[in-house]
């Protein structure tokens, strides 16, 4: 349970539940941080979100961050544009400024959705961001190939199918106008288990970090139904 293991910090009440006081952390009294890790098709983003609204604490996704800081027109949303209009990858350095930036304006806690992703990134969130707990999605390698590879797109309207979840009427064509149903190639099954020997070798060892630092990790089995993982993340942390 979260708030029976760390110190009160006085940050802010997160549920309002009650005022803090500088005493034990408990239940609702207090901003909490977590960290959410998991491979890609571990349903990863739609936890982060209802884990947020749950908790009442801001849900950081990297992407929707970066774009929202170059929309602003902030002098870091202009030194991220002048990076991503070149061409170049954005440093672990800048990302962290954007972390930093919303932690300090949501004092309620923060959800880091998939990030830290490697243990340089884990470092700068260290000596900046206290971290209450991680949790971690598991699901094999063969289900998430399984999920991503079953995905297809409509080659001339851009609807989505899923073979699995959710077919076409017709194999291979699209219900909406008739269209070719394709295969984007991040989506074909090598491509996908390239991405996962990454998570297996950058991410992996971001879990086997926060163990050594003493933050409570949880793994949570992520082959279950989104409400089934749901609740057994509720049960690992504490509802």
């Amino acid at each position: 349970m979260i708030e029976a293991e760390f110190s009160c910090t006085n940050r802010s009440v997160v549920r309002g539940y009650g005022t803090c006081t500088d005493g034990p952390r408990t239940r609702g009294c207090i901003g909490v941080n977590i960290i959410i890790i998991g491979p890609q098709a571990c349903g990863k983003g739609t936890q982060a979100a209802k884990m947020a609204g749950h908790f009442g604490i801001f849900h950081f996704s990297t992407g929707d961050a970066l774009r929202a800081e170059v929309k602003s027109g902030s002098d870091l949303g202009q030194e991220l544009s002048a990076v991503m209009n070149a061409g170049k990858l954005v440093s672990d350095e800048l990302i962290f400024n954007i972390v930093k930036k919303v932690y300090q304006t949501h004092p309620e806690g923060i959800l880091l959705d998939g990030y830290p992703r490697t243990i340089p990134q884990a470092e700068l969130v260290k000596a900046d961001l206290k971290v209450d707990a991680v949790v971690e999605i598991v699901i094999k390698d063969e289900t998430a190939v399984e999920r991503i590879s079953s995905r297809f797109m409509c080659s001339e309207c851009g609807a989505g199918y899923n073979t699995v979840s959710l077919p076409p009427k017709t194999a291979g064509v699209c219900d909406k106008d008739g269209g070719a149903l394709i295969q984007r190639d991040d989506d074909k099954p090598e491509a996908v288990l390239k991405r996962l020997a990454l998570y297996h070798d950058q991410t992996v060892p971001v879990v086997a970090f926060y163990e050594a630092l003493g933050v409570s990790v949880y793994k949570v089995n992520g082959e279950q139904s989104i409400d089934g993982v749901f609740d057994s993340i509720l049960a690992a942390i504490g509802d």
